[in-house]
C-alpha cells in the first residue's frame, strides 16, 4: 500500500480564517492554545498540479489512492479518534495510507470505494487518527440518494445558512478544487444535481462544532460522520442534535426533517 507523509506547522491564520467565516463566537486563536477538535482539516493540504486532478477537480494521483479510471470522486464520511490536543505553533507530521479499496458494480455502473487512514502526530505520539471514506463514480450520474429518516426527538436545532462566499472560502482554505462546489453547469449537467453542493468535510466540521459548543467543557474522544444525501447550496437545512449520556447524536436535516448527514460524538 502507498504511504505519504506531509509536515505542517499549526499556524494561526487558517484557524482564524475559519473562525471569522464559520464560528465568529469562538475564542481568538492564540499561540500555544489548543486547536479546536476537528480543525486539523485546515492543515497538511495536498499540493497537486493541475495534471494530477480528475475532470471533476478532485485528486487523481495523490500518492495514496491509485489512479482509478473513473472521472468523479465524492466524500462519503469519516471517523476520527482524538488522542491529545493539537496546539498552535506545533510542527507535526501527517501520514496517509490506503487502508481499503473495493471495486463494485451497481445499477448505475462501476463504483470504487476507498478508505484512507491518516495519522497526525509528532514526537509525543499521535494526536488525531482519521479514516476517510470516498467513492469513485463513472460519467453517468446515478439517481440521487434520498435523505434518511430524521430523529424523533431533538434538543438542539439551528438553521444552517450558507452562501456562495462560504463555499468559496472553505474551498480556498482547504485547497479544494472540486467543481461541484463552484461550477454550476458541471454540477447540474454532469453530476445530475439541482445546484452546487456544500462540502462534506465542512458539514462534518460544523456538526462537531455544534456538539462542542452545546457541551462546554467536554473533550471528544471519537467522532464519526456519514453523508446520506447531498446538501445543496440555497436549500433550507438545519444543524440538529441531542445529548446522550457519553456523547451526542447529530444531523443535518432538510426542510422536511429528513437526514442528509448523520454523526455521533463520544466524549472522553
Amino acid at each position: 500500500m502507498s504511504t505519504i507523509t506531509r509536515t505542517d506547522t499549526i499556524r494561526l491564520w487558517p484557524a482564524r480564517a475559519y473562525r471569522d467565516t464559520f464560528a465568529p463566537d469562538d475564542p481568538e486563536p492564540v499561540e500555544g492554545r489548543a486547536l479546536p477538535p476537528g480543525r486539523h482539516g485546515l492543515y497538511f493540504l495536498p499540493d497537486l498540479g493541475l495534471d494530477a486532478l480528475r475532470p471533476d477537480g478532485t485528486p487523481a494521483r495523490d500518492g495514496v489512492v491509485p489512479d482509478i479510471d473513473l472521472p468523479r470522486r465524492l466524500f462519503a464520511g469519516e471517523e476520527m479518534t482524538f488522542h491529545r490536543p493539537i496546539r498552535y505553533g506545533e510542527t507535526l507530521d501527517l501520514t496517509a495510507t490506503l487502508d481499503r479499496m473495493d471495486d463494485k458494480r451497481g445499477r448505475s455502473g462501476r463504483l470504487v470505494f476507498v478508505t484512507i487512514a491518516r495519522t497526525i502526530g509528532g514526537p509525543d505520539g499521535p494526536a488525531v487518527t482519521v479514516r476517510q471514506h470516498d467513492v469513485f463514480l463513472g460519467p453517468t450520474a446515478p439517481a440521487r440518494p434520498q435523505p434518511g429518516p430524521g430523529p424523533a426527538e431533538l434538543t438542539w436545532d439551528e438553521p444552517l445558512e450558507l452562501g456562495p462566499v462560504h463555499l468559496f472560502r472553505y474551498s480556498a482554505l482547504t485547497y479544494n478544487s472540486h467543481l461541484v462546489h463552484y461550477n454550476d453547469p458541471w454540477t447540474r449537467e454532469v453530476e445530475g444535481q439541482p445546484g452546487l453542493l456544500v462540502h462534506g468535510p465542512l458539514t462534518s466540521m460544523l456538526l462537531l462544532d455544534l456538539a462542542l459548543r452545546r457541551s462546554p467543557g467536554r473533550t471528544p474522544a471519537t467522532y464519526s460522520m456519514r453523508a446520506l444525501a447531498p446538501v445543496h447550496l440555497g436549500t433550507p437545512v438545519r444543524l440538529a442534535g441531542r445529548p446522550e449520556p457519553d456523547g451526542a447524536r447529530l444531523w443535518v436535516l432538510d426542510a422536511d426533517g429528513g437526514a442528509l448527514v448523520s454523526a455521533e460524538v463520544r466524549f472522553a
